[in-house]
């Protein structure tokens, strides 16, 4: 735990809105009763739902400028922060493995593949990228990664099946993990593939070197805020256009984070980040984002402790009709469907759910305290 310093209020703001989205879409009443767009598209299309992890990621992106220009400013060098960045990787990945073990802790059905785990090695990929190449070649290194997975997975044959294809199980990236995991991917994707595999990873790391790019832009010393915040819609706006121009080539896949997808949602993340800065920390309009600051600061607290929740709350250990059932779906069955409709009872449970976590982080929010790995 740490005391908090002088932070970027739009940064902390766009984080927190962002996790505090990301738990509400995690922990529905019931996964079957919920609102289209609080749900991921089945396959092609973006829904706002499909906007939240690219975000995150882009966060990270945005964090990694800030928080290295800091250190290297204050004389630590690369490869000390190299090291830091190798621990603070291992732990959020060890912590994204405990979370798809907790509470059965069954190795028969371990899943590898998880979302602290993405972000832990996309924190990582992108911390070394910012470090060891320069600001040029973070460009290169965006739009090499983006070409390339294109090439891949629009030209070259999958082993064993055919000509490349997107079809969810016969696509490169469903191929690649099945050979390298051996079937540890997750139930949603029947064994057959894992929107947060391996090979899917690659992209996701340009998401995380979008928020690098405007990042390296928020620090300019030489420019105006002005001047700042009109490069960042510039690019914003470009990115998306670009994004979905392309999509007619290479279609916007979340569970494929298909380079279209990247630029898409790099574009909107840039937008919401530009508007929130321009805002919170240009105009000072600062009223009434406190909860979401509160949820921003301790990010990886309130994620951690939504999904140990939403996985205690499905342990079935109340007895009603013969059988047992766990918290949520209690709740969802016996007291929201009693007044709600399924779908509003399912957003209902949702709401309840987040407000738990929002009186943890508000109590550290208030205590001035900020947990960090």
């Amino acid at each position: 735990m740490e005391t908090k310093s002088k932070r970027l209020t739009s940064l902390d703001f766009f984080r927190g809105a962002t996790v505090a989205a990301m738990i509400v879409v995690n922990d529905p009443g019931n996964w079957d009763t919920k609102y289209y767009q609080l749900s991921h598209a089945e396959w092609e299309g973006c829904t706002m739902t499909d906007l939240i992890f690219p975000f995150f990621l882009f966060i990270v992106g945005v964090s990694i400028v800030l928080a290295y220009n800091k250190a290297l400013g204050k004389g630590m060098g690369k490869k000390d922060l190299l090291k830091k960045t190798l621990k603070r990787s291992a732990i959020i990945f060890l912590l994204g493995l405990f979370l798809s073990l907790f509470p059965n802790f069954n190795f028969h059905e371990f899943r590898i593949p998880g979302v602290l785990q993405r972000i832990a090695l996309v924190y990582l990929f992108c911390s070394m990228i910012f470090l060891f190449a320069d600001k040029r070649s973070h460009f290169i290194w965006f739009g090499g990664i983006l070409v390339g997975y294109y090439i891949i997975m629009m030209f070259l044959p999958v082993p064993g099946i055919g000509p490349a294809n997107l079809d969810p199980i016969n696509n490169f990236s469903a191929w690649f993990d099945r050979f390298i995991l051996e079937g540890y991917i997750g139930s949603r994707g029947q064994g057959q593939y894992d929107s947060t595999g391996i090979f899917t990873t690659i992209p996701s790391v340009a998401s995380g070197l979008a928020g690098i790019l405007v990042g390296n832009l928020l620090a300019e010393k030489k420019k105006e805020e002005n001047e700042k915040l009109i490069w960042m819609f510039i690019f914003g706006c470009l990115s998306m256009a670009v994004g979905w121009a392309f999509s007619y080539e290479f279609p916007i896949i979340k569970r494929l984070w298909t380079s279209s997808y990247v630029l898409h949602t790099a574009g909107i993340a840039t937008i919401c980040f530009a508007t929130s800065y321009w805002l919170l920390d240009v105009k000072n309009r600062q009223k009434y984002i406190k909860p979401f600051l509160a949820f921003g600061v301790n990010a990886l607290a309130a994620y951690f402790g939504a999904a140990l929740l939403g996985q205690l709350a499905s342990i079935q250990f109340i007895p009603l009709n013969g059988s047992k059932v766990g918290v949520r779906e209690w709740l969802f069955n016996e007291i929201f469907t009693s007044i709600l409709n399924p779908y509003n009872a399912s957003l209902a449970y949702a709401i309840l759910n987040i407000s738990v976590i929002f009186i943890l982080v508000w109590y550290f929010y208030k205590k001035n305290i900020i947990i960090k790995v």
